[in-house]
């Protein structure tokens, strides 16, 4: 790839790596769930299967999570940098001249630092995505249709790109179905058995997981695929959403750069380029599937972030014809500028962690050159207090917690909370006096079914309170 590749690489991975090491918090909740349920597959291996952490994604993930969280965030780093590594293996393909820029394309897109190493389904289906690809190019059938089979395992939307896969197969120079459709009907037969054995490839992963799940579990995962009601708990709203997801997830230097590669001809007529039309196909489901309010999308811009390798080389596409017209001293106005709003990643800054929880005001935060860490939040704190305050002065009571965050907070220490749902011999006013509960405003009562008025009508005494009264402690009396 060439020395001046590998050192922007290396730039771009020290950035990530600096994040990793730096932040404090978690970009999602659900990271802290993935992870506790890849590393309890070494307690119970059926764990491995979890339909909503992906099976996929804990095969990947569930070895480095039993050497913690951190070893697991570097093992999902690395996975990204692969990706990274495979993007500018198909650059040289392709034969862009400039493939030495790509590494800071795509790790200064301003989403990237942040989610090249979080234990999620993102940074895995992302890798498994461009090395579908990387294979099919290459004519290494059967590890590309092994990869898009398993693209379903570790992200649901994945088995809309092993269709495209298998369309991009059939309708391929010699392929079955553009036999049958130039009317070469004996050809079509002769090519039908590879087609055949391809599909079953790609299906293999699909098959083996769910019959396991169903043997281990019984649970049937395909079955979500066909659970496709407009969603009652997250929200619904405009097609163009994701769009904008893309703009300020990208960046905005990276997305100009972007529609200028697309802009850009030449590229016409190569079947080769035809997989990646996933990328924009993708986009345009979730975009749908939002709008539509199914699957429980909830509309997240990092479900985008697989998009990353693509964006990347559309937008060298895009540098390389601004070089042509405007010669090379346009790098030194395009390099600077991806590489400044990449560590000022505008789109952190601008969110703030508590948004999504009712009671705590709005965050009044100053602009920085460089975006500051990740931390916990303020309702983190504050469920970092309470887990604190449990273990000094209830550490010997059985005590419950709804929230993820406190199993992190705890980890392997002796105290632990036990994270269950409420049922009919577990409810607030059935558990026995003395009981202690961290209740906090995301969770309990949404999730749980927990109010504070269920508390005060069941025997419960408020004893200490955090985070602008969003984390409480209750004990039963």
């Amino acid at each position: 790839m060439g020395r001046w590749f590998w050192l922007t690489f290396a730039i771009g991975f020290g950035w990530s790596l600096s994040r990793l090491v730096m932040d404090r918090g978690w970009i999602i909740d659900d990271e802290l769930s993935h992870y506790f349920i890849s590393r309890s597959v070494w307690d119970d291996p059926r764990e491995l299967l979890h339909p909503w952490s992906r099976p996929g994604r804990n095969l990947i993930q569930f070895v480095p999570s039993y050497f913690g969280l951190t070893a697991a965030r570097l093992w999902t780093l690395a996975l990204s940098a692969v990706a990274v590594w495979l993007t500018g293996r198909e650059a040289k393909r392709l034969h862009l001249t400039a493939v030495w820029l790509l590494p800071l394309l795509i790790w200064f897109q301003w989403w990237f630092p942040e989610l090249s190493y979080p234990v999620l389904t993102e940074a895995p289906f992302m890798l498994v995505w461009i090395a579908g690809i990387f294979f099919a190019v290459r004519q290494r059938m059967v590890l590309a249709a092994l990869c898009f089979g398993a693209l379903g395992l570790i992200r649901h939307e994945g088995i809309a790109l092993a269709v495209l896969w298998g369309l991009w197969v059939v309708f391929a120079d010699g392929g079955f179905a553009r036999h049958l459709v130039e009317r070469r009907v004996r050809e079509a037969w002769e090519a039908l058995p590879s087609a055949v054995v391809l599909g079953m490839w790609t299906a293999l992963p699909i098959v083996v997981v769910n019959a396991l799940t169903w043997r281990v579990r019984g649970e049937l995962p395909f079955e979500v695929f066909f659970d496709s009601q407009p969603t009652e708990r997250y929200a619904s709203g405009a097609p163009w959403l994701y769009l904008q997801h893309l703009l300020i997830g990208a960046g905005v230097p990276v997305t100009i750069l972007l529609v200028s590669g697309l802009a850009r001809r030449g590229w016409e007529g190569r079947w080769d380029l035809v997989l990646y039309v996933t990328y924009p196909v993708y986009l345009v489901m979730h975009s749908v599937i939002y709008w539509r309010g199914l699957f429980a999308s909830g509309g997240y811009y990092l479900f985008i972030m697989p998009m990353a390798p693509w964006i990347g080389l559309v937008a060298l596409r895009g540098v390389e014809g601004l070089r042509e017209r405007f010669g090379t001293r346009v790098l030194w106005v395009i390099i600077p500028l991806v590489i400044w709003s990449g560590l000022a990643m505008p789109q952190r800054q601008a969110q703030d962690p508590d948004d999504d929880v009712a009671g705590i005001p709005e965050l009044d935060t100053e602009w920085k050159w460089i975006a500051p860490p990740l931390d916990e939040g303020r309702l983190g704190r504050g469920l970092r207090d309470a887990t604190e305050w449990v273990e000094a002065n209830a550490a010997d009571e059985d005590w419950l917690a709804h929230h993820v965050a406190v199993t992190h907070f705890l980890d392997d220490k002796a105290v632990g909370a036990r994270l269950e749902p409420w049922d009919e011999r577990n409810t607030p006013e059935a558990l026995t006096a003395g009981t202690v509960l961290i209740w906090d405003a995301k969770y309990s009562a949404d999730f749980h079914d927990v109010s504070l008025e269920r508390l005060e009508t069941g025997g419960w005494d408020e004893v200490a309170t955090y985070a602008h009264q969003t984390v409480r402690i209750f004990v039963k009396q």
